[in-house]
């Protein structure tokens, strides 16, 4: 989905991280386990439309979901407040570790640049769009587990 709607919610530029945004919200509601599988499905998928090499994105989706992880049930449990708070790090995360790994691996990276043009306006875009794509996997996970009423 991302690749095919990138065009469409592209502001500036910039286009949020939507496989990010449901790894994170999926974290969140259903734990790391879970969440490094669709980090893994969805960052390979990301990898057959990229121009970065081979792996870059793997590595660091997989690396945000761990780190993502680790807030997963402490604080608010699956409410938006703790996916909506971390978001913004975790863009920076992601973004920022696929950054240093296309240096390491030889590419020119411009880092005021990419900073000012890419990290930190994605990491925006991606907070933003949070709201709209927590609510629903809520909703689905709700929909998976339903909950006992309690007496």
């Amino acid at each position: 989905m991302q690749v095919v709607l990138s065009p469409y919610i592209r502001v500036s530029g910039v286009h949020p991280d939507l496989v990010l945004l449901v790894v994170v919200s999926w974290v969140f509601l259903r734990g790391v386990r879970e969440g490094l599988v669709w980090a893994l499905m969805g960052s390979l998928g990301l990898e057959l439309f990229s121009a970065a090499p081979f792996g870059v994105l793997t590595f660091s989706l997989l690396t945000t979901t761990i780190v993502a992880g680790l807030g997963h049930g402490r604080l608010f449990g699956s409410s938006i407040v703790l996916p909506l708070s971390l978001t913004f790090p975790l863009s920076l995360l992601f973004n920022g570790l696929a950054l240093v790994l296309m240096f390491l691996l030889g590419r020119p990276v411009v880092w005021l640049d990419a900073f000012s043009n890419v990290l930190l306006p994605a990491a925006i875009y991606n907070t933003m769009m949070m709201v709209l794509v927590f609510p629903p996997l809520y909703l689905l996970n709700r929909f998976l587990n339903p909950q006992p009423l309690a007496m």
